[in-house]
Order: C-alpha cells, then sequence, then structure tokens
C-alpha cells in the first residue's frame, strides 16, 4: 500500500509570519524547548533584519544558517552539521535556493522542516523534490520530502519583486503540457496514471488560469498563486515524481540550461516552453496567452533574447536532458524544420 508524506499543516494569509512561532507551538512542536537552525541568506537577512532579529529574540534557541548557493555540496554539509549539533528542527525562509537547500538537508539529516517562503517563484515549495546544483552549469533533481510545514505570509508575496512572480505563475501554467505529457505515456504504454494526482494538478493551474483578480499585486490573487504552488507540489507527492507538474516545456527549459547556461529565470522559460509545448500537442493555447498578456508576463522567445537558433537547438535536445522522460517529443519526428516553424509561430502569438 502507498503511503504519503505530506505537510503536517499549511497556514496562508496576511502577517502569518509574526505569528510563526505560535503556530508551530500549536500546530507541530513545542519551540521553546528544542534547538532551531534557521535558513536564509545574509541578502535577505540585510532586508527583513528586524524581522529575523524579532524571531531570534524570542527564540534564543535558534541559530541563523546562511545560504551561499543552491549546490548539493551545501545542503550535504549542512545536514552534517545539523546532525552533529542536534539541531531539532529546520526553518526555511527565503525563495528556491534556500528552500531546495533546507529541504534536502532535512531530508539527510532526518529532521522536521518548516518552509516559510518570501516568494513563490516556483512549484518547489510544497514539492519532495530539491533541484540543486551538482556543477557550474548543472542542476539535478534530487527527492526527498515534502515540508511538515509551510506558512505563506501574503505580505511577504506580494512584495516580492515582479520577475519571480511571473515566474512561479509560469511554473504552474506548465502543468496543463506536463499533466498532458504524463497521460499521453499512460496512453501509449497502457498504464494507470495516479487520477489524485492528476487532480491536484489540475486544480493547480485552472484555479490559477480561472482567478477573477488578474493583478499581481492583489491579495486575493496572491492567496490563489500560493495555493496554486501547494497544490502543484503535493500532486507530485502523490505522483512520487515530477510527472503531473513538468513535462516536454520543462525539458526544453533544462535543455536552455544544461546546454546555454542560461539565466532566464526557471518559471519564464517554461512558460515559453508551455506554448510551444501546446502547439505540439495540437491544444489550444489561447487562453494561456491571453493569461499571459493580461498580467502583462512577455515571454516571447525575443524578450527573453533566445534567438532562433537556441530555440530550436534546446528543443532538438530536450529530450537528452531526461531520456526516461516520455513526453509529446517521443511521437513527433523531430526536425529543424518544425521547430524554426515553432518559434516563427510563437513569436507572432506573442505580439
Amino acid at each position: 500500500m502507498q503511503t504519503y508524506d505530506l505537510p503536517v499543516f499549511l497556514k496562508i494569509g496576511k502577517d502569518t509570519s509574526k505569528d510563526v512561532f505560535n503556530i508551530l507551538d500549536k500546530e507541530f512542536i513545542n519551540t521553546t524547548e528544542i534547538k532551531i537552525i534557521f535558513f536564509t541568506s545574509k541578502m535577505l537577512y540585510d532586508i527583513f533584519k528586524d524581522y529575523i532579529d524579532s524571531l531570534l529574540n524570542m527564540r534564543k534557541n535558534m541559530t541563523l544558517f546562511f545560504v551561499e548557493d543552491s549546490s548539493f555540496e551545501i545542503a550535504f554539509n549542512a545536514a552534517k552539521r545539523i546532525a552533529l549539533e542536534e539541531y531539532d528542527l529546520i526553518i526555511g525562509f527565503g525563495g528556491g535556493t534556500i528552500l531546495d537547500t533546507a529541504k534536502y538537508a532535512s531530508y539527510v539529516s532526518e529532521r522536521p522542516y518548516i518552509a516559510l517562503p518570501t516568494t513563490l517563484s516556483n512549484d518547489g515549495v510544497a514539492s519532495p523534490i530539491s533541484v540543486l546544483k551538482v556543477s557550474e552549469t548543472e542542476r539535478r533533481s534530487f527527492l526527498c520530502s515534502s515540508p511538515d510545514g509551510i506558512i505563506v505570509d501574503t505580505c511577504f508575496i506580494i512584495n516580492a519583486p515582479k520577475t519571480l512572480l511571473t515566474a512561479g505563475i509560469g511554473d504552474i501554467i506548465s502543468n496543463y503540457t506536463a499533466l498532458y505529457d504524463w497521460r499521453l505515456e499512460h496512453k501509449i504504454k497502457d498504464t494507470v496514471p495516479n487520477d489524485f494526482a492528476c487532480l491536484l494538478s489540475d486544480m493547480s493551474y485552472n484555479s490559477l488560469l480561472m482567478v477573477d483578480h488578474k493583478d499581481l499585486r492583489n491579495e486575493d490573487f496572491i492567496a490563489i498563486l500560493s495555493k496554486s504552488v501547494v497544490l502543484s507540489g503535493l500532486s507530485m507527492n502523490i505522483a512520487g515524481s515530477s510527472r503531473p507538474s513538468s513535462g516536454s516545456e520543462h525539458l526544453f527549459s533544462h535543455a536552455l540550461d544544461q546546454y546555454y547556461n542560461s539565466q532566464i529565470a526557471h518559471g519564464l522559460k517554461v512558460a515559453l516552453g508551455t506554448i510551444g509545448a501546446a502547439i505540439l500537442q495540437n491544444r489550444d493555447y489561447n487562453q494561456i496567452v491571453k493569461f499571459f498578456k493580461d498580467l502583462d508576463i512577455d515571454v516571447s522567445p525575443k524578450t527573453l533574447k533566445i534567438d532562433k537558433d537556441m530555440f530550436i537547438d534546446a528543443w532538438m535536445k530536450a529530450m537528452s536532458t531526461r531520456p526516461k522522460r516520455f513526453t509529446v517529443l517521443n511521437t513527433l519526428e523531430l526536425n529543424e524544420k518544425l521547430f524554426s516553424k515553432l518559434y516563427d509561430q510563437i513569436v507572432e502569438i506573442l505580439e
């Protein structure tokens, strides 16, 4: 019988970060009697100094740990320190770099972990996957555990840089094509997908796509985005992989990273990849394009400085980044002419 390692609690709302210890004491563990290690970065400490110092004053048993980079080595060494110095609880405060590092350190050290995001730049907040650098040009996805608890303060998220918010939105909308690819694999290979994982993935992007208030600085919109990010992460947990949230559009993004060391935000690359994948899947893309335009999210390859040669090459090499991942690309005759036409079509669509 399959079991799932899901979060114990989830709190989303305005100023929830101010009640972090009250929430933990009531929902999870008495924080006055344990050793806590608080993952963040020096940059975020400078920005949120008053807030973090207030937490340190409330809990003298808490130590700061500054994450320099989201590398496998740093995460593993952090886990070693946590085990040797006998910390009881990990809190991650920040974006993807910090949260993925804290999540993997928690998994290796077998200590509980609480996620306190300052932005929602991807759907990894609640997922059982940490994306970590293994070299200067390569990142890998490592299976681990979901957070034991998630506290989302919409005040932090609503004030996050626009690029990070738009990246998070792009990562969620990519479920549209990722879920199709996963179901396509099951159809062709005559296997049965996990219906609960499919349901959560579907709810994640549809709830965001159908939101009434299409405004990055609207609190209701940010609350829906927060819930969508969590739903997407939980779908991966139930599936036991990133399949319900990562398909051909992510392979395109991985190829840009692996072969061009792309510094474009992950969510913007997969947003572009989602439009391309939807066309390759012969599916409607108009609602997604309108959604991006309503939010003033420009993912044109020209805006992202992805020229036609780079675009074509990334799609041609996409399957090589995850050879075992079956997507619509496995069903097509891949050639430069196909992706040249795709590039021109996307540029025209997004004008």
